[in-house]
């Protein structure tokens, strides 16, 4: 039963209790900066390491110009990322149709433009390939001009293999396509301070004749370095740049906590240094320096003279009270009482020190005990 009361004593003590506290409070910090840790460290993946590939589809606008036009948009979600490096192609969807194949060569322009894909830029897009006029209106941060040729095959080959695959093509019909790539810039890279790209404007310099499917932009990213390695490994270097991050919290934690404790502390400490120092003065003027016997201090003017009278505990009275038989004759002991009273109270009685008034009261003492002598 000791031993349970022992224990139960020891474990709701302050110190205890303190200990559990702080290691509740600790434990519940850490994982909340887990947790913000892990949240930073996907935050900085979504905005430092770039989509490896960007595809974005552009709709060209026959019949309204000389040659086919788009406008692709590439602000919502922002496609690009400052300071990486992009090679930036179309792909043209066409059919081996005897117009494409008898045009031969043509011209493909893209501008990289830094206003967003709206009703004005369309207007203005419009009186761009119409007129053949520049985009005065918007800002042109990159443009490419290349040139194009669908890739030929000889009649003979084609002939050749349309015989041969003549009962598949019957069984399983599909379109001729020809999907025609053109690159149209290497390591493009736009700095930090730059502008990034919002819309991309595209005409094919073909004419109306010219037959597409489909136009896809493409831009690809040349991962080097840290973001190439938090592509390729996402998951080895997300938990690192975690615990990284929550060791950062954590050693700031502990910082302020320590500060926060010594800030406390300190201040506890002058409180309680001062709680002392009152106790102390307050024990140093008490009892000590108060008389046991009754005195009458002098005042100036007509003001009443000041009378100081000692709480006498029962115990003192009952020592104090003489009987009958304890009185000494008169003349016998005089002297030697007055002479007691007198080293007494020059240890006791401390009114008057240093004053015209201890001077009177030592006369008067001394001549009571001449006369006692007279009369015997």
């Amino acid at each position: 039963m000791d031993a349970i009361e022992e224990t139960a004593r020891v474990v709701t003590s302050k110190p205890v209790q303190r200990a559990v506290v702080n290691t509740a409070l600790l434990v519940s910090g850490a994982t909340v900066l887990l947790l913000s840790a892990s949240l930073a460290t996907g935050l900085f993946f979504q905005n430092f390491v770039p989509d490896r590939f960007v595809t974005t589809p552009i709709h060209l606008q026959y019949g309204t110009a000389r040659n086919p036009y788009g406008i692709a948009s590439l602000a919502r979600p922002p496609l690009l990322k400052s300071q990486q490096e992009y090679d930036i192609s179309i792909a043209l969807s066409m059919p081996r149709s005897p117009a494409n194949t008898m045009r031969g060569n043509f011209m493909v322009s893209l501008y990289l433009l830094a206003s967003e894909a709206n009703k004005k830029l369309e207007l203005d897009s419009r009186t761009f390939a119409t007129h053949d006029t520049k985009i005065s209106d918007h800002t042109i941060i990159f443009s490419s001009r290349r040139s194009a040729l669908l890739p030929y095959v000889d009649p003979i080959v084609s002939i050749a293999n349309r015989l041969v695959l003549l009962l598949y093509h019957m069984i399983f019909p599909s379109s001729q396509t020809c999907t025609m790539t053109v690159a149209l810039a290497e390591r493009l890279e736009f700095p930090k301070d730059s502008v990034i790209p919002a819309s991309a404007y595209l005409e094919v310099e073909a004419g109306q004749d010219i037959q597409i499917y489909s136009t896809t932009l493409t831009m690809t990213a040349q991962l080097r370095g840290l973001r190439w390695l938090m592509f390729h490994y996402r998951l080895a270097t997300y938990v690192a740049f975690t615990l990284l991050f929550w060791v950062c919290e954590v050693i700031f934690m502990a910082l302020a906590w320590t500060a926060w404790s010594a800030v406390t502390g300190s201040k506890q400490a002058g409180k309680a240094h001062h709680h002392m120092y009152d106790d102390e003065n307050s024990d140093d003027g008490a009892p000590e320096q108060s008389s046991d016997y009754a005195h009458t201090f002098p005042t100036y003017g007509t003001q009443p003279p000041l009378k100081h009278e000692p709480a006498v505990k029962e115990e003192d009275v009952e020592r104090h009270t003489l009987r009958i038989s304890d009185i000494p004759v008169a003349g016998a002991e005089a002297d030697n009482e007055e002479d007691t009273d007198d080293s007494g109270d020059r240890t006791r009685y401390d009114s008057g020190i240093g004053t015209s008034y201890d001077s009177e009261r030592r006369s008067t003492v001394r001549k009571r005990p001449s006369r006692g002598r007279l009369d015997g």
